[in-house]
C-alpha cells in the first residue's frame, strides 16, 4: 500500500513538472529564451518541491518517536525539580510571576492577531464530507461529533442515585449524558448544515430542530424522541473567535442586581450574559423594519422617472438603516432561519420548547407566540419530557442566566444543566438562590488549567451554581457538590503557574500521537491554560475518563493539584 502511495505521488509530480518542461521546448523551439529559461526553472523547482515534501515527511514521521521520547524525559527530568520549586517560599512565587508575565504578553499578541489568524486557519480546516461546508477552526481540530444522543439509561440512573447514602449523593450525574451534551455543545460552533447532518445521523427528529440567532447569541434546539420519554436539549455556542460582539458581552462584566417572581432577589449576576438572551417580545413588532416596498410605474416618462427617484430614495434609506442596524446589533446568518431577528433568544426558546411540549414541530407553527395573559391557561404534555440546557465557554454562562428567565410550567421536565469551560455568572447570593433541588441537577465541568472557568477573578464573583465537575489532565473526574444546606458552590483551585502543563505534561504528550495536526499547533501557539479551554478536550476527556470520586470539599476548594 505504501509503495502504491509513493508511485503515485511521483507519477503526479512528474507529471505536474512536465508542464513548464513543454514550456521550455517551446521555448527553444521558438528562439524565445525567457520562455525556455523560465520553463526550466519552473521544472527544477517542481521537483525540488516534491523532493522536499516527500523527504520532510517521512522525516516527520521517523523523528515522531524520536520527539516524543525527547519531551517524556525532559518532563520526567524536571518533575522533582517543580515539585522543590513549589514548596520554595521565594523561588516558586517568583518564577510563577514571571511565567504569567510572559504568557500575558503572549495572549495579548495572540489576541491583537486573532482575526487573521482564524481567517487563516478556516482555509485549512477542511470541508465536512456530507454536507460540503467548512468546519470551524474550533471543530478542525476534532472532527468527531459522536455519540450525540446517549439518553436511555436516565430513568435507570436516576433510580441509582436516589439510593445512595446522602454522603456521595451528588444529583443525577449520568457520564454519557455529560459526553452527549459535550458533543453537542461543541457541535453548536459548526454551520447548520454539518449541525442538522449529526443530529439526524444521531437519530434526533429533525422536524423538531430550531435554530436561535439572536444579536450575537446562537444556538439550536432539538428532541429526540425514545421509547418511554423524549429529550429536548437546548444548547448554546460559545464565543466565536471572529465576531467581536461575542467578546463585548464577555467583558461587560458588571455585576446588576436580578429578580425572580418566584424566588424573589437572586443576588448580582453577570450584565452581558443576562442582557444577550433578552425578553419575551410581543408579536406586535414581528417583522418591523424588516421590508421596504418599492413601486415602479412606467405609465408616462413623468411617472417613470419620479417613481424611480423615489425608489432609489427608499433603496438608500432602507440600506443605510439596515447596516447601521446589523452593526449595532449583529446576527449571524448561518443560525437565522425564518425572519425573527426580532424576537430575543429567551422568547425564541421559551416558545420552541412550549411548543415541543405540546407536540408540535416546524412543519406545525400555529400560535408560536404566547401572551403572558394566558400562559398559565395552558396544559402541558410534560409527563413523557426531559428538558437538557447545556453549552461551552459562553454558552454555559447563557445556559446558566438562561434559568434565570425559567417558566415554571417547565420546571417540572427540566433533567440537567450540564456546562464546560462556563465562566462565572453571579455572585454567592445567586449562586445560593436555586436551592438544593435545582443545585443537584447543575453540573459545570472545568478541565484541569481551563482559564475560563477561573474569570471574572473578582469578588464578589463566586464559582456557578451547583456540582463542579473536575477533570484532570489524566481524564480522572471528580465531582464536588455543593453545600447540602446552603447550596453554596464549591470554587476551583487557580491555574497553576509552576507545574509541568502543555507540551511537558507526560498525558499530553502520550496523547499527541493520536491527534491533528491543528491540534498540535495549537498546543504549539497557545498558552496551557488556554488549550485546556477546547470544546474537543472536554468531550474526549468525557468519552475516555472515569468518574475517580465524589467529594464533600470541607475547605470550599475543589480541583486536585498536579505537579
Amino acid at each position: 500500500m505504501a509503495n502504491t502511495v509513493r508511485r503515485i505521488y511521483w507519477t503526479l509530480v512528474f507529471v505536474v513538472s512536465l508542464i513548464p518542461l513543454l514550456g521550455a521546448f517551446y521555448g527553444s523551439r521558438n528562439e524565445s529564451p525567457y520562455i525556455h529559461w523560465l520553463g526550466c526553472i519552473g521544472f527544477i523547482s517542481v521537483l525540488t518541491l516534491g523532493l522536499c515534501f516527500f523527504v520532510s515527511f517521512h522525516l516527520c514521521r521517523c523523528c515522531a518517536p524520536f520527539v516524543i521520547g525527547i519531551l517524556s524525559g525532559t518532563s520526567r527530568s524536571l518533575s522533582p525539580i517543580v515539585k522543590y520549586l513549589n514548596k520554595t517560599r521565594f523561588l516558586g512565587p517568583l518564577l510563577s510571576w514571571c511565567i504569567r508575565s510572559i504568557f500575558f504578553f503572549w495572549f495579548i499578541v495572540l489576541i491583537v492577531s486573532d482575526v487573521l489568524i482564524r481567517k487563516i486557519l478556516s482555509r485549512t480546516a477542511g470541508v465536512h464530507e456530507s454536507t460540503g461546508c467548512h468546519f470551524s477552526p474550533i471543530g478542525a481540530s476534532n472532527k468527531n461529533f459522536q455519540p450525540l444522543g446517549l439518553f436511555d439509561d436516565l430513568e435507570d440512573v436516576e433510580e441509582t442515585n436516589k439510593s445512595k447514602v446522602h454522603e456521595i449523593y451528588h444529583g443525577n450525574y449520568n457520564q454519557k449524558v455529560s459526553l452527549s451534551l459535550a458533543m453537542a455543545s461543541k457541535l453548536a460552533y459548526e454551520d447548520v448544515p454539518i449541525i442538522r447532518h449529526e443530529l439526524e445521523k444521531s437519530g434526533y427528529d429533525m422536524k423538531t430542530f430550531k435554530p436561535i440567532a439572536y444579536k450575537n447569541i446562537c444556538g439550536y434546539i432539538v428532541e429526540k424522541k425514545l421509547e418511554k420519554y423524549d429529550v429536548i436539549i437546548v444548547v448554546f455556542r460559545g464565543s466565536n473567535p471572529l465576531n467581536v460582539q461575542n467578546f463585548l458581552t464577555d467583558i461587560r462584566s458588571l455585576l446588576v442586581p436580578i429578580k425572580s417572581p418566584t424566588r424573589g432577589c437572586m443576588g448580582l449576576v453577570h450584565e452581558g450574559f443576562y442582557e444577550a438572551l433578552g425578553e419575551h417580545v410581543d408579536d406586535s413588532i414581528r417583522g418591523s423594519g424588516s421590508q421596504a416596498i418599492i413601486e415602479l410605474y412606467n405609465t408616462s416618462l413623468v411617472k417613470t422617472l419620479e417613481t424611480t427617484i423615489s425608489a432609489l430614495k427608499t433603496l438608500l434609506y432602507f440600506v443605510f438603516k439596515s447596516v447601521i442596524a446589523h452593526i449595532q446589533d449583529p446576527i449571524d446568518h448561518r443560525y437565522l432561519g425564518e425572519e425573527e431577528r426580532h424576537f430575543s433568544a429567551y422568547a425564541q426558546a421559551s416558545n420552541w420548547i412550549m411548543k415541543l411540549c405540546n407536540g408540535c414541530n416546524e412543519n406545525n407553527t400555529d400560535n408560536y407566540l404566547f401572551k403572558d395573559n394566558i400562559r398559565e391557561q395552558r396544559v402541558f404534555k410534560t409527563t413523557k419530557k426531559k428538558l437538557f440546557v447545556t453549552g461551552h465557554s459562553l454558552g454555559g454562562g447563557l445556559a446558566t442566566a438562561k434559568l434565570l428567565q425559567h417558566d415554571n410550567s417547565l420546571s417540572n421536565i427540566l433533567s440537567g444543566v450540564y456546562t464546560y469551560g462556563q465562566p462565572n455568572v453571579g455572585d454567592i447570593q445567586f449562586a445560593e438562590s436555586f436551592g438544593p433541588e435545582l443545585s443537584k441537577k447543575m453540573f459545570h465541568h472545568t478541565y484541569n488549567n481551563d482559564c475560563v472557568p477561573r474569570i471574572p477573578p473578582w469578588k464578589p464573583y463566586c464559582s456557578p451554581p451547583g456540582n463542579l465537575v473536575y477533570i484532570d489532565s489524566s481524564y480522572s473526574i471528580y465531582i464536588y457538590p455543593p453545600d447540602p444546606i446552603t447550596s453554596m458552590p464549591v470554587l476551583i483551585r487557580g491555574i497553576s503557574f509552576v507545574h509541568l502543563s502543555g507540551l511537558l505534561n507526560l498525558n499530553v504528550i502520550r496523547r499527541m500521537m493520536n491527534e491533528s495536526w491543528l491540534r498540535i499547533l495549537f498546543r504549539i501557539v497557545f498558552p496551557f491554560f488556554v488549550n485546556d479551554h477546547f470544546p474537543g478536550d472536554y468531550a474526549v476527556a468525557l468519552r475516555d475518563g472515569t468518574v475517580e470520586r465524589v467529594i464533600r470539599e470541607m475547605n470550599g476548594i475543589g480541583g486536585i493539584e498536579e505537579s
